[in-house]
């Protein structure tokens, strides 16, 4: 199993530096976001082959596989006019993700907050919201059909989708097999949810619900505390054997991405945690 991290967890460079830098920290993996090397919003607005073939290149240098792009942008943006010029990207999108070999394009469901989709607001549980995002979710889903290529969502307690319960249902009513689920386990946590108590429980209800509709896995934790503080793997509640086991058990051979560092200084102790965490997984034994 790669060890991989998201390249927003880095401060945006060059391609080159970029791709450098994880292999020199020992990442052969990374769920890449075109912000890391324009420092810009992550949906391109055009497609750019000079651009793409310099990320490609780092990528094959330093032998890190791009397993996954950010194609996250706020699905119930309220503002009609950007919501709709993000999802005319999602084509520019799709194609440049054909260009790099990636299959995998990662959402965010969204919030009807004006300024960020990643911050709640009490309109995302009127049903007209859920069937906002349905309506574009079936559009974006029709690139990914064109392109055959995979969406995949997690859930977010500030988005539509903040349960699996929720990630079940959408699934169910786009019933498609280009969307796909990323697990991240430090985000099934709603707010006054996150103690060690509730890890185990809340881990396997995710599985339970979308076990076998898992195309990305994430890395990250969360502290034990009545808010959601998100940290550094391995030093949070994340139950990472019980991961590991339904992980295999449901059949994922992918990649896990680290998610939610951001210094560099820590992201070592963070791949031997894993290391060590994988070497002793059904993971290392079918190896």
């Amino acid at each position: 199993m790669k060890i991989g991290i998201c390249s927003t967890d880095f401060q945006p460079t060059s391609a080159d530096a970029l791709f450098e830098k994880m292999r020199a920290l020992r990442f052969t993996a990374t769920q890449f976001s075109f912000d890391s090397v324009l420092g810009s919003e992550e949906m391109l607005p055009e497609y750019n082959e000079e651009l793409l073939a310099e990320i490609d290149c780092a990528a094959k240098k330093h032998a890190v596989e791009i397993v996954a792009i950010n194609a996250t942008f706020n699905m119930l943006d309220p503002i009609d006019t950007r919501r709709e010029e993000n999802i005319r990207r999602m084509d520019v999108m799709c194609r440049a993700a054909r260009r790099l070999g990636c299959p995998i394009l990662t959402l965010c469901t969204g919030s009807r907050n004006p300024d960020s989709g990643w911050v709640w607001h009490e309109d995302n549980s009127k049903p007209e919201s859920w069937a906002l995002m349905i309506s574009v979710m079936r559009r974006l889903v029709a690139y990914a059909k064109q392109y055959d290529l995979t969406l995949v969502v997690e859930t977010e307690a500030a988005n539509v989708v903040q349960t699996p319960q929720l990630a079940r249902k959408m699934l169910d009513e786009i019933g498609s097999p280009h969307l796909k689920m990323v697990i991240d386990c430090a985000n099934l946590f709603l707010s006054g949810t996150a103690h060690r108590e509730n890890a185990a429980a809340t881990i396997q209800s995710a599985f339970d619900a979308f076990g076998a509709e898992i195309a990305l896995a994430h890395g990250k934790d969360i502290a034990d505390s009545d808010g959601i503080e998100f940290a550094p793997v391995g030093t949070g509640i994340v139950d990472y054997d019980l991961f590991l086991c339904l992980l295999y058990q449901y059949g994922y051979r992918g990649a896990l991405i680290e998610h939610g560092i951001y210094k560099e200084n820590l992201m070592p102790a963070c791949v031997d945690f894993l290391s060590e965490k994988i070497k002793s997984s059904q993971y290392d034994l079918e190896e």
